[in-house]
């Protein structure tokens, strides 16, 4: 055999070990990526829009809340002109200041006018269960029409509480603020970040009511009762876990779309292109390619430990990201091209502290009810929270950003309960004030005050 038919052999041999190394390299890939989504199905959680569809738990119509809330949204009017401006840029005056005679014409033509709104509300908060009519198969395009409207109404049942504060109608005021609490329950089981966002900030609205509601006079230990049932209702330790579940669910279908269906999309919902490539390719190179499942691999690596962690208690959460290697990630991302993970894979740092947020709002209002029941049964306020436990607490709340006590101090008249908030330092209950601005460096405390 002459020399130049041996290198043609052995060039021969080298090509073919190439290819069956792509060979066992991509079929193990593959085995890799599935059984990573078998893992999840496993774990009885979706990997796609069908499967999340199924995770959000159906309800009986006759037992569903969310149908008769629908019916309230339909109920819901606003005003014909520029008013309807100011209602949805209108804020909160601080605590302690007074709504003006025309803030509180304003307010009153409006809550007015969604009487039969907010009724059909309370009707549907009496129902247990929840489950408004989502379909998660249409994936990153899937509509929510319920989330505006019920974020109107909430602001309508805090519109109505406010104004019945100021009138001196506190048993309607209490009606109003535990509508509240009801409305954003019904988004409990929905696996979706905005749903849970919209939910988070329903909850810190009734909190900052039901301060309103402890500075205006006493309540009696029924209607504390009936508010720390109300509260204990809404602290779900893993409602942001379950929407990055849905998040991850709903994002793995499209690592095995082309890349002019990925464009499509995104030019859609009017979402950048760039780093896309313009070509049209079949599902079957990606395939062969391994790049999309590579891409795929990572993608679901990331989302994985983005569970783990939104699963944790506070402050294990915020501590866990806290050790997070962003960089790394961005630099994984940038050197093999995973142009779909860096599309798709969110930041939720800002998340759990948001979640953490509600937890020390939920607590803070938690323990000030406690304090209040204290109030009634000594005639005077506790030095400080170890008091409360047993009789109106089975222990102190824990910050949820250090995991230490919810602070207490007595002030000069009341109290202040308050969480050192995402900076960890502790201001000695200093409020953030109502026109705080992004170029103010003071650091504040997440405070719930009760001058009484």
């Amino acid at each position: 055999m002459t020399r130049t038919s041996k290198f043609i052999l052995w060039l021969l041999c080298g090509l073919a070990l190439l290819v069956i190394s792509f060979i066992v390299w991509r079929v193990n890939l593959a085995h890799d990526v599935d059984a990573k989504l078998q893992a999840i199905r496993a774990a009885g959680l979706p990997t796609n829009g069908k499967e999340l569809n199924a995770y959000y738990p159906a309800v009986p119509d006759n037992e569903n809340a969310a149908l008769v809330m629908i019916q309230a949204f339909e109920l819901m009017r606003n005003y014909p002109d520029d008013r309807s401006n100011e209602v949805a840029s209108f804020n909160i005056p601080p605590r302690g200041q007074s709504l003006s005679t025309e803030q509180k014409k304003l307010l009153s033509d409006y809550v007015e006018m969604n009487t039969d709104a907010l009724a059909k509300a309370s009707e549907a908060i009496k129902l247990s269960q929840s489950r408004y009519p989502i379909d998660f198969s249409a994936g990153v395009e899937t509509e929510f029409p319920h989330l505006m409207p019920l974020k109107n109404l909430v602001k309508a049942a805090e519109f109505k509480a406010l104004l019945e504060l100021e009138s001196g109608h506190l048993t309607n005021a209490d009606i109003a603020i535990k509508n509240i609490l009801g409305i954003a329950n019904t988004l409990d089981n929905e696996p979706e970040m905005m749903s849970w966002l919209v939910r988070n900030t329903s909850i810190g609205r009734a909190t900052t009511m039901l301060e309103r509601r402890l500075n205006a006079d006493v309540l009696t230990d029924q209607e504390l009762n009936e508010f720390s049932a109300g509260l204990a209702s809404v602290e779900g330790t893993n409602l942001l876990k379950r929407a990055v579940i849905a998040l991850r669910a709903n994002r793995i279908p499209y690592f095995r779309m082309t890349w002019s269906q990925l464009r499509q999309i995104n030019e859609a919902n009017g979402d950048s292109t760039d780093g896309m490539p313009d070509s049209e390719r079949q599902p079957f190179l990606f395939w062969v390619s391994g790049w999309h499942d590579c891409d795929l691999r990572f993608f679901l690596k990331i989302m994985n430990t983005n569970v783990a962690v939104t699963g944790l208690p506070p402050p294990q959460n915020i501590i866990a990201y806290r050790n997070f290697d962003f960089e790394k990630i961005a630099k994984t991302i940038k050197r093999y091209h995973f142009n779909l993970s860096a599309m798709f894979l969110p930041e939720l740092s800002s998340s759990v502290r948001v979640e953490n947020k509600g937890f020390a709002q939920i607590r803070s209002a938690t323990a000030a009810l406690a304090v209040e029941h204290f109030r009634l049964a000594h005639g005077q306020l506790p030095e400080n929270m170890n008091e409360l436990v047993p009789q109106f607490l089975p222990t102190v709340p824990s910050d949820p950003f250090d995991g230490a006590p919810l602070r207490y101090h007595r002030l000069a008249k009341g109290y202040v309960i308050y969480s050192v908030g995402r900076d960890g330092h502790d201001d000695g209950g200093r409020e953030k004030p109502a026109d705080w601005k992004s170029s103010d460096k003071t650091t504040y405390d997440i405070t719930f005050t009760v001058e009484r």
